[in-house]
């Protein structure tokens, strides 16, 4: 089944350099609202703007000039001064940007949205909620939803504001590339995105310029002119060229500020500045190389030393540069690492401070090659792997796993990577950050992984959160392996338990699935509270499959009842077991009592993913028991949150709200919602196929279709699964097609199926699936004309119903059923739920002095097409209502991503008249957003010069 995926808020305090768990000085890491991996906060800021800058305002203007074009590209090579100029552009316009520094470990579309939403949340708390919770899902949605999503929470912001992504060159993954691609197509109006990038990204950037939508600067135009160039040698080595030697060091440096920099550098201990200038030639490249190479040989031998051990990291801090330059396990008592930062800050060596407690500097990125180059060179491959092997030490230690990992495979040490791995993916998993996880497992070599059980294992559980469980015991086998070979690691014994119950579950064996569980119970620890968590959804779950809700439903209020709180993990689990196995034991209410705390603690820690349960099961309880107006409600809730929710859940939420709309005789919603459900199957893989199908046919089989009920049933029988509480179960819809059939062998296969089926389920004390088996064998029997083992078999479901107060499953059987009721009724059955039911159905269908005519008119067992409200000459598609002159003006500003008080104030009304002709623009349209009504208006013509 794959229980719920539930995630832990957050721990949000500031941290320092040397520990990132302490809320002290650094600012090291942040988890942000969004709680699905861990975020470097210096790459949630801009670099801080180090005094004597020589002012650009040709520049600055430039960028100025147009803030309401959705983008703005600043492209060059390296060392042009891209950061710098947007930098002091930022600080010249009073703008406090929302900032991402990039780096290769974006080029997955998770990890980069993720970091993409968290620079907002730095700048605009509690933005992007509806994109956070898609990325909280299992399963990443379509790019197209993602892409949809982000758009609508960035057009919910009303303040404009500024989000620079540094460094985009380093994102090589085209989906990402496809995203914002999406989101430029549309932009949102309160964004303004900048892009500093070394070259030019895969982004149609000839149709945003013929727009008027870019903003571009290019290499041209960062290039030093030659009264910069005078104004930067003079600041930094208070040094006037003449006009000579000024016009030769632009032509060698093409007007390259890191050259420039470094001959500033050179030139404050040089005796003859002209005569040193004139002498530089050879092209920018190898004055480069020369000039960095002297920059490096002018420093102390301690400072080089330093400069070059550090060069293997990106970032450094003070302890990091202990860490790194310490000999023979001593730090150099001459200088600490607080030292160092300050000479190197002093003598302006290309370090970039990342952060305003100057905790946290990298090195301008050619200058670190260069060091990176040098240490090769002088240094042995054994005392650079040493350097490295210090690193991966040092972030362990402060938790900082992922460049620990980096570090140890940079020297080729898979063995110390998986042991990194190995020590905190447990851990990991516990946050329910399983896909951080799998990208490290992925980074192994697979012989390294096949020799640890605790990888394994971990492999297996994300197989498990997957929904990929024919996967899994290969795995176990190979663990179990292990375990006899080292019995050491029997610690692990209670996940491999688990696993076996949940295997054991699905096969239908209760009993054995109950002992496996039990056992992993016993040696799965409290502190492992995901682990253990799922642990105990399976043990409700056999626990109720071998009749024993009394006591699972006792052990389960014990645990709920500890002295101490529980995990909001293990809280919510624990309740939403107890609303599985009270719906299976045929008590939709005494389930749907549950939920009410189940949203008051994820509401309270944020948790999107229970919200989803709750939003399904309450759909679903009020559907079995009749309330379809409410359980629409719930469904349609459901729908919205499908890519949060756990995968068969959310198939099952939009199946029952397909067949909810067919029973309120809602045709075209109800057509609407499957074609949404195939999009949605399409998106999650084969696995799902046969839900979306079966959907399809129980519809077509409601409608009357028989010639498409015959098409169906000339496909493969879908297999037979543990069937607990969910709404659509393929091969009982396929029961339900062949009694539409009415044909003899057809009714006879329904009847042998079913009744496998009724035996099974009662044997597992499913009440809420046999109620569905009875109604249908009731209506099978009467076809066959045995009247009377079909009046036992409505009875029974109406006894079994009664308690629960189930109502659907006899409605959905329309009025064969209402005949057998109705038959019941006349011969003093004395239940109440009767008259219940048979007021559920529609009126014609109820009606006792109707009854020999029932089925006549019931060609299918369903409620036929007649007596259904009829569709619409009017469909989902058809054109929009004519919008006023007034609407198509409003429409038009829309488009010019203009706010609301603008187009009043261009319009010369009010404010509220405005929102009032947009809510009527969004009904005509049948949109839901801006971004949604112009991409409309495009589509039908409505916008001038579309």
């Amino acid at each position: 089944m794959g229980p719920p995926k539930i995630e832990k808020p957050a721990d949000t305090g500031s941290t320092d350099c040397r520990d990132p768990s302490r809320g002290k000085q650094g600012e090291r890491v942040v988890a942000s609202q969004n709680p699905v991996t861990t975020i470097l906060k210096t790459k949630l800021r801009p670099p801080v703007m180090v005094p004597g800058l020589v002012e650009r305002p040709r520049l600055t203007h430039a960028l100025q000039q147009n803030p309401q074009r959705p983008l703005t590209l600043v492209s060059a090579p390296a060392g042009y001064g891209k950061t710098t100029v947007v930098i002091q552009w930022l600080h010249a316009s009073n703008t406090q940007p929302a900032w991402l520094q990039l780096d290769e470990r974006q080029n997955d579309l998770r990890s980069f949205l993720n970091h993409f939403v968290s620079a907002i949340e730095m700048h605009i708390p509690v933005a992007c909620v509806n994109t956070i919770a898609l990325l909280q899902a299992a399963q990443m949605p379509p790019l197209g939803v993602l892409a949809e999503t982000l758009s609508n929470d960035l057009d919910a912001i009303e303040e404009p504001f500024v989000l620079v992504l540094d460094d985009y060159h380093l994102v090589a993954e085209p989906a990402v590339h496809e995203l914002l691609e999406d989101l430029l197509r549309y932009p949102p109006r309160s964004l303004h995105l900048v892009l500093i990038t070394r070259h030019d990204p895969p982004l149609s950037l000839s149709a945003l310029r013929a727009r008027g939508w870019l903003t571009e600067i290019r290499q041209d135009a960062l290039r030093f002119s030659q009264p910069e160039v005078r104004a930067v040698l003079q600041e930094m080595a208070g040094t006037t060229l003449s006009d000579t030697a000024l016009a030769h060091l632009e032509l060698e440096m093409e007007g390259w500020i890191v050259g420039l920099h470094l001959v500033g550098l050179l030139l404050r201990s040089h005796a003859e500045p002209e005569e040193f200038v004139l002498s530089l030639k050879g092209g920018s490249q190898q004055v480069q190389d020369y000039l960095l190479e002297e920059v490096i040989s002018a420093q102390p031998a301690m400072i080089r030393e330093h400069l070059l051990k550090i060069s293997i990291v990106d970032q450094f801090c003070a302890a990091l540069v202990e860490a790194l330059t310490r000999v023979d396990g001593m730090t150099d008592a001459q200088m600490t690492g607080r030292d160092f930062l300050e000479e190197i800050r002093r003598s302006n060596l290309f370090v970039v401070p990342l952060d305003v407690q100057n905790e946290w500097y990298r090195f301008h990125h050619l200058f670190q090659n260069l060091l990176q180059g040098q240490l090769k060179r002088c240094h042995g491959n054994d005392e650079i792997a040493a350097l490295h092997l210090r690193a991966s030490e040092w972030y362990e230690v402060e938790s900082l796993i992922e460049d620990s990992i980096d570090h140890a495979l940079a020297i080729g040490d898979s063995q110390r990577a998986a042991e990194i791995v190995e020590r905190h993916s447990r851990a990991m998993m516990n946050e329910d950050e399983w896909h951080v996880v799998e990208k490290w497992l992925a980074r192994l070599p697979d012989a390294q992984v096949m020799n640890r059980p605790e990888l394994l294992l971990a492999r297996a559980w994300i197989h498990y959160y997957r929904l990929n469980v024919t996967a899994i015991p290969p795995i176990l086998d190979q663990v179990d392996e292990l375990m006899r070979k080292d019995p050491e690691i029997s610690n692990l014994s209670g996940q491999v338990a688990f696993f076996r119950g949940f295997s054991e579950l699905f096969k239908g064996d209760g009993v054995t699935s109950l002992k496996h569980i039990n056992y992993a119970l016993e040696h799965i620890p409290l502190t492992d509270h995901e682990f253990h968590a799922e642990t105990e959804i399976i043990f409700g779950l056999a626990g109720q499959m071998q009749g024993e809700l009394v006591r699972v439903t006792q052990t389960i209020t014990g645990w709920l009842a500890a002295p101490s709180p529980l995990h909001p993990i293990r809280e919510t689990h624990l309740l939403i077991t107890l609303s599985f196995v009270s719906c299976i034991a045929g008590d939709p209410m005494g389930a749907a009592a549950r939920l009410k705390r189940i949203r008051l603690v994820a509401r309270a820690n944020e948790l999107e993913y229970p919200l989803a349960w709750c939003d399904y099961l309450d759909g679903i309880f009020h559907l079995q028991r009749g309330e379809v107006d409410l359980a629409i409600g719930f469904l349609k809730k459901a729908l919205k949150r499908k890519h949060s929710q756990h995968a068969r859940a959310a198939v099952d939420a939009i199946v029952a709200l397909a067949i909810a709309y067919q029973l309120r005789g809602q045709t075209n919603q109800a057509e609407a919602t499957q074609r949404t459900l195939v999009e949605f199957v399409n998106n999650l893989g084969p696995l799902f196929q046969p839900l979306a199908d079966s959907c399809a046919l129980r519809l077509a089989v409601m409608q009357g279709q028989s010639e498409a009920v015959q098409r169906w049933l000339g496909l493969p029988t879908p297999g037979v699964e543990v069937m607990l509480f969910w709404f659509e179960i393929p091969c009982v819809t396929r029961c339900r097609a062949l009694i539409a059939d009415g044909s003899a062998a057809s009714l006879k296969t329904a009847q042998e199926r079913l009744h496998e089926y009724a035996v099974a389920n009662e044997a597992q004390h499913n009440t809420c699936q046999l109620i569905g088996m009875l109604c249908l064998q009731a209506v099978a029997y009467q076809k066959q004309g045995e009247q009377e083992h079909a009046l036992n078999c409505a009875e029974k479901a109406a006894r079994l119903a009664q308690p629960g107060g189930f109502v659907f499953p006899f409605v959905e059987l329309g009025p064969p059923m209402a005949q057998l009721l109705i038959q019941l009724r006349s011969n003093k059955v004395g239940l109440e739920l009767i008259d219940r039911l048979l007021s559920a159905f529609p009126h014609e269908q109820a009606d006792s002095r109707r009854v020999d005519g029932i089925e006549q008119t019931a060609q299918v067992v369903a409620m036929p097409t007649s007596s259904l409200p009829q569709r619409t000459s009017k469909s989902i598609n058809a054109p929009t209502d004519a919008l006023t002159n007034r609407e198509l003006e409003t429409l038009e500003l829309l488009s010019q991503r203009l706010y609301d008080k603008e187009i009043a104030k261009v319009m010369s009304i009010s404010i509220w008249t405005v929102k009032s002709h947009v809510k009527h623009i969004y009904e005509k349209l049948h949109v839901n957003n801006r971004r949604q009504a112009v991409a409309r208006a495009e589509e039908l013509g409505l916008l001038a010069g579309k």
